[in-house]
């Protein structure tokens, strides 16, 4: 009798809470929804005019493919109230591509190397897959210690990062061929930190310093050096989608002569021209599911994608990681926030070469050599300074070459500052332009 009673009393409790429910839910299905916080701040950022921001298009406030994807998908979520970044968690949208499509396998190898030295570690490790005659690119991002056949008795050593130091270019690309699966790889650009941080500005981002922090950081977006690397295919994905309409015409040329210029790379004009006609042939990019970023080895895990389109957003990445530092009162070593004096330095050097030039060239080659294959002067954030610095490395390279009898290399080095001033150059006037 007591187990009916207790019985009837559960089922009249269970029914007022299910009326309850039901009549919340009611309230809240009919009422108008309101727009998330993440919406109405994400299209104000992207709306606005900044310094910082190169619009998609001159004199016209267009959203890129990149930017749009991000405000119109439902599982943006939202910012609190100190601003978080927000993210996406990455769809499938991997195509099937046919085995016997013609695929073009470049490597983007990003080299650990200080101001000044020639390290050959591979810290960041990319293979942009395009597929010219269906319109379609894949960006396998590849952590830098993933196990690979280095060559080294400490079976710790034997990693992706460690071939590429010791066992050269050839044996690197047939790595990470085999851990990208997509066939072989042919072609690479090999890049370091200044040549990173000049072209993270030519893509519009001016902070580039911090810009490049954000895309090294291991731990402040979560997941490790996975998401990491995972978070610099995505770099590259939106960089494309949002800049590939200025590869054409004989601006893109310039682009992309100057682009070769300033990185190591076995690929010419001719090659690249060709790449981005096929593409635009095959109507690429027809929306943001024309690239698709992946990971190998494949891990399973469910990685974050955040918009990195702009200053803007790299601004409140930069937020959320310092954040997250200083909650774990822990050191990210990858984002590090030693200061450095990268204008004081490369005067220094300078100074103490400026004598030697007539008595000693091949001493100034030497020590002005990995400044130069580096563009050291791209870490130089006044323009004015960077532009003198660039000049005095470029006139003593030049000078010492006449002397020791090697015109032709001192040819190349006032083409290669030639063209990097003029490529600058256009992009600024690029950005005034759309100002107006």
């Amino acid at each position: 009798m007591l187990n009916m009673n207790l019985v009837k009393r559960l089922g009249i409790v269970l029914l007022v809470l299910i009326f309850f429910l039901g009549t919340w839910l009611t309230i809240h299905l009919l009422e108008k929804p309101k727009p998330l916080k993440s919406e109405v701040i994400t299209k104000a950022d992207s709306n606005s005019k900044k310094l910082d921001t190169v619009e998609t298009k001159q004199n016209e406030e267009q959203l890129s493919i990149a930017e749009s994807e991000f405000l119109s998908d439902s599982t943006f979520l939202k910012q609190d109230a100190s601003n978080e970044a927000g993210f996406l968690y990455q769809r499938d949208s991997l195509r099937k591509i046919p085995s016997s499509a013609r695929r073009i396998n470049i490597a983007v190898i990003g080299v650990d190397a200080r101001m000044g030295t020639l390290s050959k570690r591979a810290d960041a490790n990319h293979i942009i897959s395009i597929v010219p005659d269906s319109g379609y690119i894949e960006i396998v991002s590849i952590p830098r210690d993933t196990p690979a056949a280095a060559g080294m008795k400490d079976s710790t050593q034997n990693k992706l990062t460690i071939v590429h130091a010791t066992r050269g270019i050839k044996a690197y690309l047939s790595e990470a061929g085999k851990i990208a699966k997509v066939g072989p790889v042919n072609y690479w650009i090999q890049l370091g930190f200044s040549q990173a941080m000049g072209l993270i500005e030519l893509l519009g981002h001016r902070d580039s310093k911090s810009t490049l922090q954000v895309l090294r950081s291991r731990k402040g977006l979560g997941g490790d050096d996975y998401q990491r690397c995972f978070n610099q295919g995505q770099y590259i994905r939106q960089m494309i989608l949002r800049h590939f309409h200025k590869a054409d015409g004989i601006m893109g040329e310039l682009l992309i002569r100057g682009g070769l210029t300033l990185m190591k790379s076995n690929l010419s004009t001719e090659g690249i021209k060709g790449l981005v006609y096929d593409l635009n042939n095959a109507g690429f990019p027809k929306d943001a599911s024309s690239i698709a970023v992946r990971v190998r080895p494949e891990t399973g895990i469910r990685f974050k994608v955040y918009n990195f389109s702009d200053s803007a957003s790299v601004k409140k990445l930069k937020n959320k990681i310092e954040r997250f530092n200083a909650f774990m009162a822990k050191k990210d070593t990858s984002y590090a926030k030693k200061s450095i004096d990268p204008a004081g330095r490369l005067t220094r050097v300078l100074n103490n070469l400026a004598a030697d030039t007539a008595e000693k060239p091949k001493k100034v080659l030497e020590q002005l050599y990995p400044y130069f294959e580096q563009h050291a002067w791209l870490q130089v954030r006044n323009e004015s300074e960077r532009e003198e610095i660039r000049g005095r490395i470029g006139a003593l390279m030049i000078h010492s070459f006449y002397k020791i009898g090697k015109p032709d290399n001192a040819r190349w080095v006032q083409y290669v500052i030639d063209t990097e001033k003029a490529m600058f150059a256009e992009e600024s006037e690029k950005e005034q332009k759309s100002k107006r």
